[in-house]
């Protein structure tokens, strides 16, 4: 075999590695990588074959390492071209060609690009014998430029016309111009699915199981992604799935269009199950963020993954007050026994000369008294040191509370507000500069309490007469610890907030735990009923 012949196919080996070693690296790095194929006709001048002209076939392999201007490609292209050229007498000869080339594509407009390209590499003529002794090899080169029409993120129609020579000693063996059309389709895009939108940041604050079904209409989050498709893109949907607490994706944005280059905020929602109530340790999960858009027509999707830290179903920050409200569980088991004995038991003592409303709050005060409820300050969980951050809290749920015989005041106050709720009594939170403790709906009208003597002892909002007490004085009397309650009202004056739990729980649902049922021991019905006659009312 000639050695110019071994040459060519030498070459050819080597040509077929590098391919798959560019194909595996556009793999990995998401470099672009396509294949063409390209029908032409290709007209031979100033050659010995003197016939008016043949066909070719070329196949190509584009490399795109580089985007230029947003959506140009600069690219490395490797090619096999085949020539048939009818000679009469001789039938079709055949001459084949490797190259490898540089090219650049310049996309003027969604669908448009165009391109041009040059190449270098080897050839060899396998002719009759009776035209070439022997096949004739030689060193080829030549440029082309199109235009490329693209129907879809990967698959373009080609237009293009190019010449090429086919050199060798002591003359060039032919020269050739093309023109031709073909087809291009992108790798990358179409079997590996690549897409180009990119997350370019993201922030994620932990979430708060007792909010699990704020997160339906509040951000924990947000996510900015840019457009790096070479083309606007239309009717993009981002969804968020927590698989460890979500059984479905929930879509949380619908975007009708996005410009090259453009980026564009998503805040992070999440439907969230009950599932998240059962943590009572932090836990770390994956969460998917979805990406759906269409470009140029075709449906793209990718998703990324963040990680999203849930924590203790106790945890909770003062940022809103109002938040406290979904400890506040009229449904919780133990509370509502507490609450609903208590009630049974005082129901014959009450007086007719007394707001029911009142009398049970007394007896629910008096019945903790003898339960033994006690304040417990907790240094490192201070409703003074936490209130108006973002630091983390620890807050008891009633039963919680119960069961430890005490708690700060904000467990007291969840506690004595779930009580009251439990029998039907609306409660609210008070909160003055350091402290929160609540008030009841006394059951009475605005003229029935103007008209009192101990008027000052109430508080008149939101079209009801609210008795303020103050929960820590647990081991106190009931009309101490009413007084007490309506100083720090006073005292604070403007700086004093009555959140009734009706409204905060229109942001925050109050939600009851796995194992609110606990077993507890009840005080004594002559404890409870002593307590009850001792109270003192205003």
């Amino acid at each position: 075999m000639p050695r110019l012949n071994r040459k060519f196919k030498s070459g050819m080996k080597k040509g077929i590695l590098t391919l798959c070693v560019l194909f595996s690296c556009s793999a990995l790095f998401a470099f672009d990588f396509s294949v063409r194929f390209m029908p032409s006709y290709e007209l031979p001048v100033d050659n010995f074959l003197n016939n008016a002209g043949g066909f070719g076939i070329n196949t190509g392999f584009d490399l795109s390492p580089v985007t230029i201007r947003s959506r140009d490609k600069l690219y490395l292209s490797g090619q096999f071209t085949y020539g048939g050229y009818p000679i009469k007498a001789f039938g079709i000869q055949s001459l084949m060609d490797g190259a490898f080339g540089v090219g650049y594509s310049f996309r003027f407009s969604d669908r448009l690009a165009a391109f041009g390209e040059g190449f270098a590499g080897i050839w060899n003529f396998i002719g009759n014998k009776e035209l070439v002794e022997e096949s004739v090899s030689g060193i080829s080169f030549g440029g082309r430029a199109g235009v490329d029409f693209y129907v879809g993120p990967a698959l373009s129609l080609t237009g293009f016309a190019g010449f090429k020579s086919y050199y060798s000693k002591p003359e060039p063996f032919m020269n050739t111009f093309s023109i031709g059309v073909g087809v291009k389709y992108s790798l990358s895009r179409g079997l590996f699915n690549q897409t180009m939108i990119s997350m370019e940041e993201s922030e994620v604050t932990p979430l708060f199981p007792v909010f699990y079904s704020f997160y339906a209409d509040n951000s924990f989050g947000s996510v900015t992604f840019v457009n790096n498709e070479p083309n606007e893109i239309y009717n993009v949907t981002v969804s968020v799935l927590v698989p460890a607490y979500m059984t479905t994706p929930y879509k949380v944005a619908e975007i009708e269009g996005i410009k090259i280059g453009e980026s564009f905020e998503v805040p992070l929602y999440a439907f969230l199950n009950e599932n998240i109530l059962d943590l009572v340790q932090p836990k770390t999960s994956e969460m998917e963020v979805t990406v759906s858009y269409y470009s140029l027509g075709k449906l793209q999707t990718t998703s990324y993954s963040l990680p999203v830290t849930a924590l203790n179903r106790n945890s909770m920050t003062w940022e809103d007050d109002r938040r406290a409200a979904a400890f506040v569980s009229g449904k919780d088991a133990t509370a509502q026994r507490f609450a609903r004995q208590v009630q049974a038991i005082v129901k014959t003592q009450l007086k007719s000369s007394i707001p029911a409303n009142i009398q049970y709050a007394a007896a629910m005060f008096g019945a903790l008294k003898a339960f033994g409820i006690n304040y417990v300050v907790d240094p490192s969980s201070a409703f003074t040191d936490n209130v108006g951050t973002a630091a983390v809290d620890f807050l008891q749920f009633p039963h919680q509370t119960l069961l430890y015989h005490g708690g700060d005041c904000d467990d007291l106050t969840i506690l004595n507000c779930a009580l009251l709720e439990a029998i039907g009594i609306e409660t609210a939170f008070i909160t003055v500069p350091g402290h929160i403790y609540m008030a009841f709906d006394s059951g009475l009208t605005v003229e029935e309490a103007r008209g009192k003597t101990g008027k000052g002892y109430y508080i008149e909002a939101n079209g009801k007469i609210w008795c303020p007490i103050e929960i820590t004085l647990s081991q106190d009397t009931f009309g101490l610890a009413w007084t007490y309650g309506a100083r720090e009202w006073k005292k604070a004056g403007k700086d004093a907030m009555l959140i009734p739990l009706k409204d905060a729980w229109s942001t925050y649902l109050p939600i009851s735990v796995p194992g609110s049922d606990t077993s507890i021991d009840m005080p004594s019905q002559d404890a409870i009923l002593k307590n009850f006659r001792e109270a003192n009312y205003y």
